[in-house]
């Protein structure tokens, strides 16, 4: 007797994690996926809140956000190795160790239930960067993926954003020394 798949919500790296490999070559074995359908999370969107040492700087976090939406894939995976095997590939992409429900809207407009993965809210910790790494590859991930042109060109945005930011607190030097 087997099991109903899984419903996964796809919203980060595990959008493509092929391309995450390109940047961090030690991740775990990926599994095969199954291909997954465009679809939106409701009712979330993401904080860059969470530090990453592998990734030099801040990562994405699934945060709960009456009335705003977060476009991803929607796969259903078989429960079991597969599911294990996602579980270990979450942890090493960003250090999603969370999983939570989240409401889901597919293409045809249908709506059910699915798991998404994220990185436990931490505590304690002070502001740091952004990492420009991760959101140029979360914006590669969701190009190919074949998320929307809008959604990429937003997630490109916040790259370049980052990483001008970035660039420009490099260039002002520390208060009471002068260059």
């Amino acid at each position: 007797m087997s099991s109903a798949p899984q419903p996964w919500f796809a919203f980060s790296l595990d959008l493509a994690p092929a391309t995450a490999r390109e940047r961090l070559p030690s991740l775990p074995p990926i599994p095969a996926l199954p291909d997954g359908e465009l679809a939106e999370a409701l009712d979330v969107e993401v904080v860059y809140d969470v530090d990453s040492p592998p990734w030099g700087g801040r990562v994405a976090r699934l945060v709960d956000a009456p009335g705003k939406s977060l476009p991803g894939l929607l796969r259903r995976l078989p429960t079991g190795a597969t599911w294990d095997a996602v579980v270990r590939l979450e942890a090493a992409l960003a250090g999603a160790t969370a999983t939570r429900s989240v409401k889901v809207r597919t293409a045809t407009g249908a709506t059910l239930v699915a798991l998404a993965f994220t990185p436990p809210a931490r505590t304690g910790t002070g502001p740091g960067p952004i990492s420009e790494a991760f959101l140029v590859t979360l914006a590669l991930a969701a190009e190919r993926a074949g998320l929307s042109p809008d959604h990429v060109e937003r997630l490109q945005a916040e790259a370049r954003i980052v990483q001008t930011v970035q660039q420009a607190r490099a260039a002002v030097p520390p208060q009471g020394r002068k260059p």
